[in-house]
């Protein structure tokens, strides 16, 4: 361990002195630049190069060996943050392939095809990870999950909850590629506002059961439609859920030492028992998934608020 004292230079401007063996191990001279890390426990990481993961920019694939999982296949590629991905046939790609690819690549932000031909199509992925916020991720998915709520308590437009059910899956897609992504790269790690790496468990659930959720709205409003019916306590139930999205969501947007609260045990009994009045057992079910993983987020945000609360008061020891 090294102790340094904090100089001031031209009254504005802070600097300490680096070991000089470190110096010399990694090989730096003057005016090389470092980069600092600030950490959720008020420590600085002190680097000479970044700490990222080891990048794959390219890759080519055979596609008549994955036929079955193509489009699962690419989300994983794209998770991986690899920028070009090269698809191939030996004999020719079929109409059901590409047409597995284009509904693939329309839940893939900042992906375009860049060449296609009758054996091979080229991927091209431009987005810049850095960029991209968790939370305002999360934000997002829950403005478009009230659209869909107030869409079926005003009056039901079924397209309208399809469109924003692929824009979910859209963000729900984009925010695991920002998660896998910072298990191996710092810089994503803090850019994204996940800032520590044992949080990314709880990061990870709370969008898979966001995305969870506005796949059963979908569903309900789907079922709805279909069969023309309304049903009980309509209004309270999805006043409760929209409420609950909001207060978990804007908690995460926002930075506050306070421990975050659940919801009584009282109220969701009582949101659960206006559920089970409900005469459809199919709506029934939609509505009960929906507040079990209204409940599931509301665990994780705790872990989350209670671990950030825990790394400042060690920080203050």
């Amino acid at each position: 361990m090294h102790r340094r004292k904090i100089q001031l230079i031209a009254g504005s401007t802070y600097s300490i002195s680096l070991p000089k063996e470190w110096v010399k191990k990694n090989k730096l001279k003057e005016k090389d630049e470092l980069l600092i890390y600030e950490k959720d426990n008020k420590t600085l990481l002190l680097s000479s190069h970044s700490i990222k993961r080891k990048k794959i920019n390219e890759i080519s694939l055979n596609i008549d060996e994955y036929l079955s999982n193509i489009d699962q296949i690419i989300f994983a590629l794209y998770y991986l943050g690899i920028e070009n991905i090269n698809l191939f046939s030996k004999k020719e790609l079929t109409k059901e392939v590409k047409t597995k690819i284009r509904k693939a690549l329309a839940h893939m932000s900042g992906t375009e095809i860049s060449y296609e031909d009758k054996k091979k199509i080229s991927l091209k992925i431009l987005l810049d990870e850095s960029k991209v916020n968790i939370c305002q991720i999360f934000y997002r998915i829950n403005i478009i999950l009230e659209l869909s709520l107030s869409n079926i308590l005003d009056e039901l437009d079924l397209e309208e909850i399809r469109l924003n059910e692929n824009e979910i899956d859209r963000l729900y897609h984009l925010g695991t590629k920002l998660i896998s992504l910072s298990l191996t790269d710092s810089k994503i790690l803090h850019s994204s506002k996940i800032k520590n790496i044992s949080l990314i468990p709880s990061y990870f659930l709370i969008s898979k059961k966001l995305e969870n959720i506005g796949d059963d709205i979908y569903r309900l409003g789907e079922y709805l439609n279909n069969h023309e019916i309304c049903f009980e306590h309509k209004k309270e139930i999805l006043t409760f859920i929209k409420n609950k999205l909001d207060r978990e969501v804007s908690y995460l947007r926002h930075k506050t030492a306070k421990i975050f609260e659940k919801t009584k045990d009282d109220d969701f009994k009582k949101i659960n028992n206006l559920i089970s009045q409900i005469n459809n057992k199919t709506i029934q079910n939609y509505l009960e998934d929906i507040t079990r993983y209204i409940e599931d987020i509301e665990g994780e945000t705790v872990n989350i608020s209670f671990y950030k609360q825990l790394l400042q008061s060690s920080s203050r020891v």
